[in-house]
């Protein structure tokens, strides 16, 4: 009896476990045809195989721009204009006066340059020269034609105006500048020291240049208002700078490439430049153009050449002394700073006077006018 008992007991135990498989089972493969009901009958099977992604899409492909003529802002021509204006009006300057009015005059002449619009000045004609260079201007054409280059390009160049150094055509561009301020800068000191000279010839050869200058405090106080107040382009010179910084005609300019490294004069000219070809130096992006323009670096030598203009014309009282402070401060300083603007070496020494005007030479402090020399 026990033993039958234990064997039906064992059957009924065997049915229960079969049972339970058999539902796990049912469970299982309930899963897996939920799992791949959406699958393909081969992605249904393929347990353990990796699948080969898919290549995402291409991105789509840049448009490109038409790329325009360089576009300079309206101010950056207006002080390239004006510096060339005084340029061309201080450097044709005659050492060959006529009479104490005439030195009046060409003081005037020689003195009316603001010392911030000569700063901007030159940085703004540098601009427009280094849009005369053809290789520099094709080289950053080349980044101009996408969006994404151009804007990559003018935020490396206002983050660094250095960085101009790395485009192609930079040399060439930096020789024409140079050549371009070397020469102005030239005619300043030459049409400078030549009045210098006559201001110590004179006093041999005409009596009206050892008469007192009339009212010299009123003179002085003269120069200096018109040392502050900017001057306007002439309107030949603008329009001549513009239609060249367009390139519809191109100045006539020639200079060997310069290797770097670049005064800032030069390095700011060319990257206002780019900016311009890039189409980002408009009347629009001032924002832009304003921080290119102001080189403090040249501040120091054309702020101390008025400095040193104020202090010859206070002590100064016949009419070959202010021929003396026109030649040396107004104009020959002047070009000096356009030279050191662009890194050019200091002239050298004049050559020593001849003894008979020597002795007859102003003889004050910093050799200006001096109390040592006659006087009626």
């Amino acid at each position: 009896m026990a033993a039958a008992e234990y064997h039906r007991g064992f059957q009924f135990m065997t049915c229960v476990k079969a049972r339970a498989v058999a539902s796990s089972f049912a469970v299982i493969a309930a899963a897996l045809v939920f799992a791949f009901a959406d699958a393909t009958p081969a992605a249904a099977f393929s347990f353990g195989k990796k699948h080969k992604e898919e290549a995402p899409p291409p991105p789509p492909v840049e448009a490109e721009l038409t790329v325009g003529p360089p576009v300079l802002a309206g101010y950056v021509i207006d002080q390239a204009g004006a510096y060339a204006s005084y340029v061309r009006k201080a450097s044709a300057i005659s050492p060959a006066f006529p009479n104490g009015p005439a030195v009046g005059d060409a003081l005037r002449v020689g003195a009316h340059s603001e010392q911030h619009q000569l700063q901007q000045g030159v940085v703004a004609y540098a601009a427009i020269v280094a849009l005369q260079d053809p290789a520099f201007v094709s080289a950053v054409r080349g980044f101009a034609a996408h969006a994404s280059q151009r804007d990559a390009m003018v935020g490396y160049i206002l983050a660094d105006p250095n960085y101009v150094m790395t485009l192609g055509g930079h040399d060439s561009a930096a020789g024409l500048i140079v050549a371009a301020l070397n020469d102005q800068a030239t005619h300043l000191r030459t049409t400078g020291d030549r009045v210098k000279q006559e201001s110590l010839d004179i006093q041999l050869k005409a009596a009206w240049s050892k008469k007192y200058v009339p009212n010299p405090d009123q003179r002085l106080s003269d120069i200096k208002q018109l040392s502050a107040s900017p001057i306007a382009a002439d309107d030949d010179l603008r329009a001549l700078l513009q239609q060249a910084a367009a390139g519809s005609a191109p100045l006539t300019l020639s200079g060997p490439p310069v290797t770097p490294p670049y005064n800032q004069a030069v390095v700011r000219g060319m990257a206002l430049a780019a900016l311009a070809i890039l189409g980002r130096a408009s009347d629009a992006n001032m924002d832009y153009v304003m921080p290119l323009l102001v080189n403090d670096g040249d501040g120091y030598c054309f702020s101390m050449s008025k400095l040193n203009l104020y202090q010859c014309l206070a002590v100064a009282r016949p009419y070959y002394e202010d021929m003396y402070c026109l030649g040396l401060h107004a104009l020959a300083d002047t070009g000096q700073c356009v030279a050191n603007s662009i890194g050019h070496p200091q002239p050298e020494a004049p050559a020593a006077l001849p003894a008979a005007i020597a002795d007859a030479a102003p003889t004050g402090a910093g050799g200006g006018p001096g109390a040592a020399t006659p006087r009626p």
